[in-house]
């Protein structure tokens, strides 16, 4: 990497990956600026670190001389990008940023379709309370970390690591940790089979792998590791949980290593795969040194990033937004939900994500949602894609409605409040689902109190 005197320029500065390599890059002495098409919380958190943002994309605002960065949510007609290019400045793709940090230091990453941001986040704690002072950048924030991205003194790089576009394979973590393989991007990857592969060539250039016992790709990416260590609830595992015990928002389970009782983990978040998490992060801390029974102690009070099961309301009626948009990641929290709750009535509101994988997995959620008494689909949020024509959430909920009796299609997020303020009752569990905007109505609609009872 260049010296820490070189000028950075982030366009689309304001995306979770891109805000917290921004950050790091502050924080490492970089002058560092940005550019971002609108206002929102991750702008307003880095111009007091000294990051000037601009709002929209313009050839003026960059730099004369260093190095731009973008991300794939930037297209290549993008005006700012172009001009980058046609000044011969240094262009680069964020993920070509991260290898270069991962590159100075002994680097872990945490990639897979479901867990990654709250194994990263697991890990960077255990190395943080542990007196190590990571580097880490993870995609969401953290309240045990106070926040999503931090440039540390000591050794150690720890950083989520999104597949979604294929560049993670030319990272090379000193130890590669895959929580998981599922059916997702395949708008990019084509079919499963690349998809698997991408894992694999992502793992080849580690030194260490730490893989779930538990996932069916496993053997196939286990010969593909110089050296391995596995997690999960499967007898084989390395590091085994067994006898969970599930109250709320509180998990236990009995810990063992290659066969031998450790003792017990607690963690203050629901569900089993949370507990996979946790295995994950426990078995990367092992590696490096750290003992079962301090990182039990430090997990015991970890609080899940943002936007992953954030409870906002439990006066009457339970509001939780969650991240989850794949089909197995909804119907596991549904299912947690049952094991740890008797709702009276359990909702699920679902704002579908991105037309691309709409049009592959559409009718995949028929079954997702089972375990919910009332369902809620609204429309598709884009992301940075266009519409595809005959791709809607309509679709979506046509599917779900031959598998459910109570599917209700709502066009807009004002009709999901009506929905919910007219029809929600004391004792009722709701749960949106999403990464798109989708929080908002949860919000508003846990900050307005009493449903509108009426009769």
């Amino acid at each position: 990497m260049r010296q820490i005197t070189d000028q950075y320029h982030f366009i689309g500065i304001g995306g979770d990956g891109m805000s917290g390599l921004a950050q790091v890059l502050r924080e490492q002495g970089c002058q560092v600026s940005g550019s971002n098409l609108e206002e929102n919380h991750r702008v307003r958190e880095l111009r007091p670190l000294g990051i000037p943002v601009y709002l929209g994309h313009d050839p003026e605002y960059l730099p004369p001389a260093g190095t731009v960065v973008f991300s794939s949510a930037i297209p290549a007609e993008n005006r700012e990008l172009r001009a980058a290019r046609q000044r011969q400045l240094r262009v680069i793709h964020r993920q070509d940023l991260l290898a270069e940090l991962m590159n100075q230091r002994p680097s872990i990453g945490v990639a897979g379709t479901h867990g990654k941001t709250t194994t990263t986040a697991m890990i960077a704690l255990l190395f943080e309370r542990s007196g190590l002072d990571p580097t880490f950048l993870i995609g969401s924030p953290s309240r045990s970390l106070g926040g999503h991205a931090k440039w540390g003194s000591g050794t150690h790089l720890i950083a989520e690591v999104d597949e979604s576009d294929g560049y993670f394979t030319g990272l090379k973590a000193q130890m590669a940790v895959i929580t998981n393989i599922d059916r997702d991007h395949l708008n990019y990857y084509g079919n499963e089979e690349a998809l698997e592969h991408s894992f694999g060539r992502f793992l080849s250039g580690s030194e260490y792998a730490v893989l779930s016992a538990d996932d069916p790709h496993t053997p196939w990416l286990q010969r593909r590791a110089a050296r391995l260590l596995t997690f999960g609830f499967a007898p084989q595992a390395d590091l085994q949980a067994r006898r969970l015990e599930r109250d709320g928002l509180r998990t236990r389970c009995r810990l063992f290593f290659q066969g031998r009782r450790l003792g017990e983990l607690e963690l203050a978040v629901p569900g089993r795969h949370n507990v996979a998490n946790a295995l994950a992060a426990l078995a990367v801390g092992h590696l490096n040194g750290l003992k079962f029974g301090a990182m039990c102690s430090i997990l015991r009070e970890f609080s899940l990033p943002e936007r992953r099961f954030q409870v906002l309301e439990e006066q009457g009626m339970t509001v939780v937004d969650d991240y989850a948009h794949l089909p197995t990641q909804i119907k596991i929290n549904l299912e947690t939900i049952r094991e740890g709750w008797t709702p009276r009535r359990l909702w699920a509101v679902f704002q579908p994500h991105r037309y691309s994988r709409m049009r592959y997995m559409s009718q995949q959620f028929a079954q997702a949602f089972a375990l919910a008494d009332r369902v809620i689909v609204t429309d598709i949020y884009p992301a940075f894609e266009q519409p595809i024509p005959g791709v809607s959430a309509r679709q979506v909920a046509q599917a779900i409605a031959r598998e459910h009796p109570q599917v209700h299609y709502a066009q807009d997020k004002e009709e999901v409040l009506r929905l919910l303020r007219c029809q929600a009752r004391p004792g009722d569990f709701i749960i949106g689902f999403g990464p798109g905007d989708i929080w908002q109505v949860l919000y508003r609609f846990a900050a307005l109190g009493r449903p509108q009872i009426k009769g």
